[in-house]
């Protein structure tokens, strides 16, 4: 069973990277768009002009594609769980990447509503500045996208810390190395190498987290394996 239920989290981890690629994907195109923000009173004029280039059908399906693998995703904890020599802690850490993980797809198709605002803003403008009632009705999106994102992302985070630390600890069947190699390092050296060395961009932006949520599932399973 555990085996089945880390072959369900990398598939989950699979459609969220697909999910991302396909919804926040893309360079800001500044030259193009910049023009409908610039006087406007959009707060987060970057996110606004993001998703202009993508056509409403590429942001559905990126929103949809994550949302639906969540299941797989809370299937994944049986594993991670069963790994553990089920102390305090590894409650503690399946509760928060629990919470996290269930929080996730509203905070992702949050993406997709700021992404279908603003291209129904653009067009209603014509290409010029975006009207005060469309710039409120964006920044209301925004808004919700970042309490849920940043909650979502924040408990996860805060749950694969306490699992890296159990791995380094000993207190998981794991070897220790392995607790450098958790999705929370491991999105952290691909943000890195995706903004500084521009690596796989621009579908990769954004996908930082759901990389190293892959990839780790993937060395699980390699290492159950061997």
């Amino acid at each position: 069973m555990i085996v089945l239920s880390l072959w369900a989290g990398l598939l989950s981890g699979l459609c969220w990277l697909l999910g991302d690629i396909l919804l926040v994907g893309f360079e800001v195109d500044k030259e193009s768009y910049d023009s409908f923000t610039e006087q406007s009173r959009i707060g987060n004029k970057k996110l606004a002009m993001l998703m202009l280039s993508g056509s409403v059908g590429r942001l559905r399906l990126g929103a949809l594609v994550a949302n639906f693998s969540i299941p797989l995703m809370l299937v994944s904890l049986y594993a991670l769980f069963g790994l553990t020599n089920k102390g305090l802690w590894a409650y503690l850490s399946i509760a928060l990447l629990g919470i996290g993980f269930a929080l996730s797809p509203v905070a992702h198709v949050a993406f997709y509503y700021v992404g279908i605002i603003s291209k129904k803003a653009y067009k209603q403008s014509g290409g010029l500045v975006c009207s005060d009632e469309d710039s409120g009705l964006i920044n209301e999106a925004v808004l919700f996208l970042d309490i849920t994102w940043r909650t979502a992302i924040a408990l996860t985070g805060l749950g694969w810390l306490v699992y890296s630390l159990l791995i380094v600890t000993g207190q998981t069947i794991l070897p220790a190395y392995l607790g450098l190699l958790t999705p929370l390092p491991l999105s952290l050296l691909t943000i890195l190498l995706v903004e500084k060395l521009r690596i796989g961009r621009p579908y990769l932006n954004g996908a930082g987290l759901n990389i190293g949520f892959s990839l780790f599932y993937l060395l699980l399973l390699l290492h159950i394996g061997s």
